[in-house]
């Protein structure tokens, strides 16, 4: 079976971030348990980046799968507009919940990407509809990404991923990146000092362009495939400030950062502040089956309910709510309540091994290192760009070795399902270490 998928992919495979004439042969996983995956021959890879940041609860969870099961023994799909079924009834109650019902309205799609479209379009067609269209432009933070569409690659910060796309898309206003350096980022003192350059950056921002901003849009605590950038909560306070002052909607990205990843359900909760409009994916099914969600304020839903059918949000997906996925989120957000102690403990694990990494033999190797909650960041002394070669090395000495990991330039990044045990963590750091030295020590 093994030797056949092999030549189906060779002959028709196309995949997403990945050179197909350089990639090599895949590992052709047959089965996954845990936090492991398995080939056809039983060799076991510790999957330590979550199969990209998804797999919060771990592989083949009997819990979600079963709710998949019921669910699909009375429903399996209805489409969503002039119907509506209890799995997304109640994901939209729960998801309101999760703010506190600050956020009540909940428009679902299928992928973080579209998540964050539907919520920039949520943003300029308010103030369209609220006849304020000189409202229709952007803020976003260098190092920002959030997502492959054009109107999210748009939001971003120009990268290696989006060169090629440069002529489609539409301009925004970049703000300075903050930065910390993560020895003073629960430092409130020191912390603001280092914050200090990019808010006055943006405030100089604001204070030209408010007038003329729909929104501002960013990833809160940590800035994910920009590199792991992590910056502290009082950076949000003072974007929260400026929007109300200028009447701009804050628009948060938790397709990465939400679902317990930090620590607490939303990382932007760290700050005590709330945005106006949340876009959630990857750990709300836990990667069990395709689904987002783009979470609002009710004043921003009052902007879109009249009896102009010309403010209507025109946007929708054939599998929007579909019903197994909502019953898998369902599944995610019991997990994600119980999972919280686990979380704690997941980040005392990080640090201890990274207190390792820093006096062990790669020490003088490590620029830094970062982590919040799940996550953990290793930022090596690296002159390297995305399509250099370091990453694929690494990746498949890695692979070798029995552990998934695969660095963003020069930062390699860990990222686990909560439920690794210390062992399992273990030698991920290990191994980790170990193909660092091979390749540069």
């Amino acid at each position: 079976m093994r030797d056949e998928i092999i030549r189906w992919h060779a002959d028709h495979a196309w995949q997403p971030f990945t050179q197909m004439k350089l990639a090599g042969e895949p590992f052709v996983v047959s089965r996954a348990e845990g936090v492991f995956l398995y080939d056809y021959n039983g060799n076991q890879i510790i999957d330590a980046v979550g199969s990209w940041w998804v797999a919060i609860h771990g592989h083949n969870h009997p819990y979600i799968k079963k709710s998949i099961q019921t669910q699909m023994e009375d429903l399996d799909h209805v489409m969503y507009a002039g119907f509506t079924h209890k799995a997304a009834a109640e994901l939209s109650y729960r998801l309101s919940e999760t703010t506190q019902h600050k956020l009540p309205r909940i428009f679902f799609s299928d992928n973080g990407s579209t998540a964050v479209e539907i919520a920039l379009k949520m943003a300029f067609q308010f103030f369209a509809n609220t006849d304020h269209k000189e409202k229709n432009k952007f803020v976003s933070l260098m190092k920002g990404y959030h997502g492959d569409t054009i109107g999210t690659m748009s939001a971003g910060s120009r990268s290696v991923f989006h060169d090629v796309f440069h002529p489609l898309l539409f301009d925004v206003i970049l703000a300075k990146s903050p930065s910390c350096p993560f020895v003073d980022f629960y430092n409130e003192e020191k912390s603001a000092v280092h914050l200090q350059e990019a808010i006055e950056d943006l405030e100089r921002i604001f204070y030209i362009h408010g007038p003329n901003l729909a929104a501002m849009i960013l990833e809160p605590i940590i800035q994910g495939a920009g590199g792991m950038n992590y910056y502290p909560p009082l950076y949000l306070k003072k974007v929260r400030e400026l929007c109300d002052r200028y009447d701009v909607f804050f628009i948060v990205d938790e397709v990465f950062t939400g679902c317990g990843r930090t620590g607490k359900f939303y990382a932007f909760q760290h700050s005590g502040i709330y945005p106006d409009i949340i876009a959630i994916s990857k750990g709300l099914s836990a990667g069990y089956l395709p689904i987002a969600a783009t979470l609002s304020t009710e004043k921003i839903y009052q902007g879109f309910y009249s009896d102009d059918r010309m403010h209507t949000l025109f946007h929708g997906h054939s599998m929007t709510a579909n019903p197994p996925g909502c019953a898998a989120s369902l599944a995610s957000l019991d997990l994600i309540d119980q999972s919280y102690e686990m979380i704690k403990k997941l980040e005392e694990m990080h640090s201890s091994n990274l207190l390792g990494i820093k006096q062990g033999p790669a020490s003088s190797l490590i620029q830094e290192t970062r982590n919040i909650g799940t996550v953990a960041a290793i930022e090596l002394k690296l002159q390297y760009s995305y399509t250099g070669n370091f990453a694929y090395e690494f990746m498949s000495l890695c692979k070798k070795d029995g552990v998934l990991l695969r660095p963003l330039g020069n930062v390699i990044y860990i990222t686990p399902p909560y439920i690794i045990e210390k062992e399992e963590l273990g030698k991920v750091y290990e191994v980790l270490e170990r193909n660092v030295l091979k390749l540069l020590g």
